[in-house]
């Protein structure tokens, strides 16, 4: 094991940078999956809603609910860890 003078552990670190890298990873497959059951489900519902129903366009309910929730989605995949970083360093400055 190496440890440098603050008795810091390099292989802890590495795998700590692993693990965050694979849970960064599997958000954003997470997502992209979101994405596809996203576009195919709604596609789906404005083909229904125009052939049955065409007098009312119920889907825009489906969509902005849905879309309200994919947007979260989106920010809390690509936003949040960063955001989560960059207080992390401001209070490790602080110190």
């Amino acid at each position: 094991m190496t440890t440098d003078k603050n008795g810091f552990d390099e292989q802890k670190s590495r795998k700590k940078a692993t693990s965050k890298a694979k849970r960064r990873a599997y958000k954003k497959i997470g997502f992209l999956w979101h994405l596809v059951v996203f576009v195919l489900v709604n596609a789906a519902i404005v083909v229904i809603n125009f052939v049955y129903s065409p007098e009312y366009l119920w889907f825009i309910w489906v969509l902005g609910g849905w879309g309200f929730g994919f947007a979260l989605h989106a920010f809390f995949t690509f936003s949040s860890g960063q955001m989560t970083e960059n207080m992390i360093e401001r209070e490790k400055s602080r110190q």
